[in-house]
């Protein structure tokens, strides 16, 4: 049987939701740290003021999200789209994709990484350097949501460049496709 790196979707959320104090606190220093804390809670609340756009960001970056997976995906594993599947788990009410071919552990990981990149960091590094009150909200909601992901490359971190991982069909993260050149002293990198 191939070793598993997963959790369940409510563990995701748990685990996440337990990285929110911590990784906020990351987020917000320096910001703060530039523009004061009063400016970082006006700027938050800047972003939440307009609800209607607050969800629409929220629903097309959740979309953003699972398309950016697929196409790193698509792209660094040389998947066929038409084998990405994309769907809703309504008890942990969470949005996913699923690559069911298996993928060198690198691209996988890129693939895992990338939404947070994209829209998280990029955006919150540009809010940080050029004051954009909306962004910071949007970065930072979208870092938090990547926290998930930031999760399963966690679990990969001891796995060694080259083996393959198949994206599990059920749970967050994957199995562990060629094992014979995976140790626990791996340097975890991609």
């Amino acid at each position: 049987m191939p070793e598993e790196y997963t959790l369940s979707f409510q563990q995701a959320n748990w685990y996440g939701l337990a990285l929110f104090i911590p990784l906020t606190s990351i987020l917000v220093l320096p910001y703060a740290g530039m523009y004061g804390w009063s400016t970082l809670v006006k700027d938050l609340v800047f972003f939440l003021h307009d609800f209607p756009l607050f969800l629409v960001s929220v629903v097309i970056g959740t979309i953003a999200h699972e398309l950016i997976h697929a196409i790193c995906w698509v792209l660094l594993g040389n998947i066929p789209w038409s084998h990405i599947h994309f769907g809703f788990n309504w008890k942990a009410l969470a949005p996913y994709v699923h690559c069911p071919d298996p993928v060198e552990v690198s691209s996988y990981r890129w693939g895992v990484a990338m939404p947070g990149i994209i829209l998280g960091l990029i955006p919150y590094l540009y809010a940080l350097l050029f004051h954009q009150e909306w962004l910071l909200g949007f970065s930072l909601f979208f870092t938090l949501a990547a926290g998930g992901d930031m999760l399963i490359l966690w679990l990969l971190r001891r796995v060694k460049r080259g083996n393959r991982v198949q994206d599990h069909p059920d749970l967050v993260g994957c199995r562990l496709i060629d094992s014979d050149t995976m140790t626990g002293t791996g340097d975890g990198g991609s």
